[in-house]
């Protein structure tokens, strides 16, 4: 059950421990290979090593508490997991298969999970009381990450079918919206979709089986912004 602020009940308590567990972590490990952990100060995601009660299925999984920016550091409205088994991201060698530009292996799962009767929420609601003329909407909390430690205010979707319509409401006082999609078929689904939605919305296009983080990864500190038009 919800509380009435739509806070889901113990993701407070649940963040803290997991985030207890990180450092040293697989979670960690995973998050260095991408070339995010230097944001791991700032978004304080977790490592399910001991579980809580009634987490016992997403042990070995990432987690990514949705934080609220007015309430402190561990002030959590929900917390998502991420599927990082060594059976679902790497290849034999050891290699993740990102490294090798292949595509995680998670059969019969999903690679995200939310905890029970929670319901889509915006990520990195920070970046909505960041003074900015602009704001990036991505798909998915990694490629938020991604773009906002290059410099640009970033938000992050669940993916294509987790719009909803009062979401409108938190970007319409930005000159741009920049709606960065992945670069795949649902990615640009979602691109058009919210063109649709946002009369202030930017879309941007990346290369096919891109993402922000890939991008970032393989191009370094600045290429998003150049991609964006904001290079100097």
């Amino acid at each position: 059950m919800k509380r009435s602020n739509g806070q889901m009940p113990g993701s407070v308590e649940a963040a803290k421990t997991y985030q207890s567990q990180y450092r040293g972590s697989p979670a960690e490990a995973y998050l260095i290979a991408r070339g995010l952990d230097e944001g791991a100060d700032r978004w304080l995601p977790g490592f399910v090593g001991d579980s809580v009660t009634g987490h016992e299925r997403y042990k070995d999984h990432l987690v990514l508490p949705y934080l609220r920016p007015a309430g402190g550091p561990h002030l959590v409205a929900t917390i998502r997991f991420r599927c990082i088994r060594d059976e679902c991201v790497k290849a034999p060698d050891g290699s993740y298969f990102f490294q090798l530009g292949q595509k995680e292996q998670h059969e019969g799962h999903g690679k995200y999970q939310s905890l029970p009767g929670d319901r889509p929420r915006i990520y990195n609601t920070s970046a909505l009381i960041t003074s900015s003329p602009y704001v990036a909407l991505v798909e998915g909390e990694f490629s938020s990450w991604a773009v906002d430690l290059d410099g640009i205010p970033a938000t992050g979707l669940q993916g294509v079918s987790a719009w909803k319509d009062h979401f409108e409401r938190a970007f319409a006082g930005y000159e741009k919206v920049f709606l960065i999609g992945d670069g795949d078929e649902a990615g640009r689904a979602m691109t058009e979709k919210l063109a649709e939605r946002l009369p202030n919305g930017v879309p941007i296009s990346l290369p096919d089986g891109e993402d922000p983080d890939s991008l970032r990864r393989q191009h370094g500190d600045g290429c998003i912004r150049q991609l964006l038009g904001l290079e100097k």
